[in-house]
C-alpha cells in the first residue's frame, strides 16, 4: 500500500486582469460593461458578484495572493462588505443582501483572494 501526501503551498502568485477601468482602489469590483468595472457590494445580485476581482495600486486581480492592505488579522476570513470594502465581519444574509466570502488574512497586508459563491437569505 502507498501514499500519496498532498501539499499545498501559498506563493505570491496571483492571477491578474488587464486592460480594465474603473473602479476604487482597495475596493472589490464586478465588471459592469466593456473592459470597465464598477465597485462591487453585497446588495448587487448574485449573478453580478459571481465574477468579482480586487483592485488593488491599480491592479485588478482576479484570485491569489492580493498585498497592500493594512490591519488585516492572520488568519480572519474576509467578506464584502455594503459599500465594497472587505470586512472579517460577515453580513447577514437576506433577499437583498448577500454574503460574499473572499478569502482569508496571511498576514495584516496581505491576503489570499479565492471569492466563493454568494449566498442569499430567505
Amino acid at each position: 500500500m502507498s501514499f500519496i501526501r498532498s501539499t499545498s503551498i501559498v506563493t505570491d502568485t496571483a492571477i491578474t486582469v488587464g486592460n480594465l477601468t474603473g473602479g476604487t482602489n482597495g475596493k472589490v469590483v464586478r465588471i459592469s460593461g466593456s473592459n470597465t468595472v464598477t465597485n462591487a457590494a453585497n446588495t448587487d445580485s448574485a449573478v453580478q458578484l459571481n465574477s468579482v476581482l480586487i483592485k488593488q495600486n491599480n491592479v485588478y486581480y482576479a484570485s491569489g495572493v492580493v498585498t497592500g492592505f493594512s490591519s488585516l488579522s492572520a488568519g480572519s476570513p474576509y467578506f464584502l462588505a455594503s459599500d465594497g470594502t472587505i470586512t472579517s465581519a460577515p453580513p447577514t444574509p437576506s433577499s437583498s443582501v448577500r454574503v460574499l466570502y473572499l478569502g482569508f488574512a496571511l498576514n495584516t497586508t496581505d491576503l489570499l483572494f479565492r471569492p466563493g459563491t454568494p449566498i442569499s437569505g430567505v
